[in-house]
């Protein structure tokens, strides 16, 4: 049985981001360069000029400037088409980086609403932005982890002004499967992620098995991928973000033993909670 690949962050990545600028050329031929897949960041694609067409979770998008794409993770996708003149901005980001207010919106949007005209008013900033980021990420400035975090948390805030208002028509095919999980996860986003499965399938009305057979047709993954995902963000995030001792973090979480969190930590991400702090502070 073939399997949809998942694909990891560039090891090239700094403190969890990562960015490229793709000419003309790079984008030649690059829907025969990359398979449908997944992966397991967010991507944020800006064009600069030229159009492209790229397919997510089966819907094609045609991408012009200056346009900005955002892809989830986990959400299919490969380049169609694109002029021989497209070029643009490819930002990579790992979940954990994007604050909750911010990634709320992102992940209430519908596949039509993930692409949006940059409006005139934040263009120059937004372009000024990702530029100076791109010129960072290939600097040898001994602090650009942090330079880089710091440009980019003006950049997510000005998408998600960019997103919050988008007013894109959307058209898309509704399946019990899709609005079941599109339910679980806004029930997952306001309730804690160590309730259990049957817990949410309760709150909905069906039942744990009707639960995950829904979420793993419309994302590929169980409801226990889902519930351990959001733990890992957000405990990610208390480790970049924060000083606290990986007990303490563990104790926020909800967890009684600070040795099983860390044991679960290192299980799906591995590494240890400390080894990922060390990794993403370099």
């Amino acid at each position: 049985m073939k399997k949809i690949p998942i694909y990891n962050q560039s090891p090239e990545a700094v403190g969890g981001i990562f960015v490229a600028y793709h000419s003309a050329e790079d984008l030649a031929g690059f829907d025969d360069k990359l398979e449908a897949h997944r992966d397991d960041f967010f991507i944020f694609f800006v064009l600069t000029k030229g159009q492209a067409v790229l397919k997510c979770d089966m819907i094609d998008i045609e991408i012009n400037p200056i346009n900005v794409l955002m892809i989830k993770p986990l959400q299919i996708h490969h380049g169609q088409d694109g002029s021989t003149d497209a070029a643009g901005y490819y930002i990579g980001v790992a979940p954990f980086l994007i604050p909750n207010n911010c990634i709320e919106i992102f992940q209430n949007l519908k596949i039509a609403e993930q692409l949006n005209t940059i409006d005139p008013a934040y263009r120059e900033e937004l372009l000024d932005t990702i530029d100076l980021m791109h010129r960072s990420f290939k600097s040898s400035n001994p602090n650009r982890t942090q330079i880089i975090n710091g440009l980019f948390n003006a950049l997510v805030y000005n998408l998600a002004n960019i997103y919050s208002g988008s007013k894109n028509e959307v058209k898309e095919l509704k399946n019990q499967s899709g609005l079941i999980y599109a339910n679980f996860k806004k029930l997952l986003s306001e309730n804690s992620f160590l309730e259990s499965p049957s817990y949410f399938a309760k709150k909905l009305n069906i039942t744990t098995s009707h639960l995950n057979d829904c979420v793993k047709a419309s994302s590929g993954k169980s409801v226990t991928y889902w519930l351990q995902n959001a733990m890992i963000t957000e405990a990610q995030r208390l480790l970049y973000y924060t000083e606290n001792e990986v007990k303490e973090i563990a104790f926020m979480l909800g967890f009684e033993d600070h040795t099983y969190f860390s044991r679960l930590f290192k299980k799906i991400t591995g590494v240890t909670p400390l080894a990922f702090r060390k990794k993403f502070r370099e």
